[in-house]
């Protein structure tokens, strides 16, 4: 309480009064509620920025696999597409294409599914980098 606003000697001659004052501060504590979900909020978006960049790829040690299914006649195909040994897979796209995040670095099996055939590819993934089939 600021000194202007401080009762004086005379309010008090009778005694104390039976209640304290009303708060005053609810605007105060607004603002720090405010505050605090502005901060989280920024906090939040930057963790969620943070994951989608290529420098958190980097320290999980993960990459990109990407490519396009087609059949022998170069026409695109909706297949599965299964990393080996991990629980990650995908489904391409209808014009054949597929993107895999979160691929462990290193040498690694992709399987690619259709009509219960399948084909084994071998790819080596680079921490944060895209590989391309």
């Amino acid at each position: 309480m600021a000194y202007e606003q401080s009762p004086s000697l005379k309010a008090y001659e009778q005694g104390l009064p039976s209640a304290p004052p009303p708060d005053s501060s609810t605007r105060r504590r607004w603002l720090w509620v405010l505050i605090t979900v502005l901060a989280i909020a920024t906090v939040a978006l930057a963790v969620i920025t943070f994951a989608r960049s290529t420098a958190a790829a980097i320290l999980a040690g993960t990459g990109t696999v990407m490519g396009k299914v087609v059949d022998e006649s170069n026409r695109p195909l909706v297949a599965e597409i299964f990393v080996l040994h991990t629980n990650i897979e995908a489904k391409s796209n209808p014009d054949g294409t597929f993107e895999i995040y979160g691929v462990p670095a290193g040498a690694q099996s992709i399987v690619v599914a259709y009509q219960g055939a399948g084909r084994e590819i071998i790819v080596d993934v680079l921490a944060g980098g895209r590989v391309d089939i």
